[in-house]
């Protein structure tokens, strides 16, 4: 009697045993999988975001002539438009009125100037030639910036060549290593 009592009580806490070791296994699995992807998925919102706003930037702007409706004392007014710096579409021409007006715009209020822009991360755009060296927005070395993504264009600036730097970034890691 004494064998077949012990024999139950083995049994039953080996099958307990493993049943709450596969409970943990797969609870573990499935946060590390949806880590992974949520981490993922924030690198590939990042880099998007930082590809439309290259492709944005070279363009004309919504309207073209943006600059001219925006009021930068008043932030409800940039609602209504979609920054560009391109004097006209393809041209590469880049119009310093319109690089004038982003710089006040992010100067004024950083985060309203995201709106214009389309990104939800922070930004930062350097814009650098003989003829003239800007930069917009908030630097990410300078901010303790952890994830930052790089799109390099370049353009004109009357007549002269410039380069630029168009960078999103985040104090969070957004890449699974």
């Amino acid at each position: 009697m004494k064998a077949q009592f012990w024999a139950f009580d083995v049994i039953f806490s080996i099958v307990i045993f493993a049943v709450a070791i596969t409970v943990l296994a797969y609870t573990w699995y499935s946060v590390n999988t949806q880590l992974s992807l949520s981490l993922g998925n924030g690198a590939t919102i990042a880099d998007i975001q930082d590809q439309d706003l290259a492709q944005q930037l070279m363009s004309p702007g919504v309207p073209a002539d943006w600059q001219s409706e925006v009021n930068v004392s008043n932030n409800s007014t940039w609602a209504n438009v979609s920054v560009g710096l391109l004097q006209t579409a393809g041209t590469g021409n880049l119009a310093m009125g319109k690089i004038y007006a982003l710089e006040a715009m992010a100067s004024k209020n950083y985060p309203a100037s995201k709106l214009p822009l389309g990104v939800g991360y922070d930004y930062y755009i350097l814009v650098a030639g003989s003829s003239i060296n800007l930069s917009i927005g908030e630097n990410p070395y300078t901010n303790n910036g952890l994830s930052v993504y790089v799109q390099k264009r370049s353009g004109f600036v009357n007549g002269l060549p410039v380069s630029m730097d168009i960078m999103i970034w985040t104090k969070k890691t957004l890449a699974v290593s």
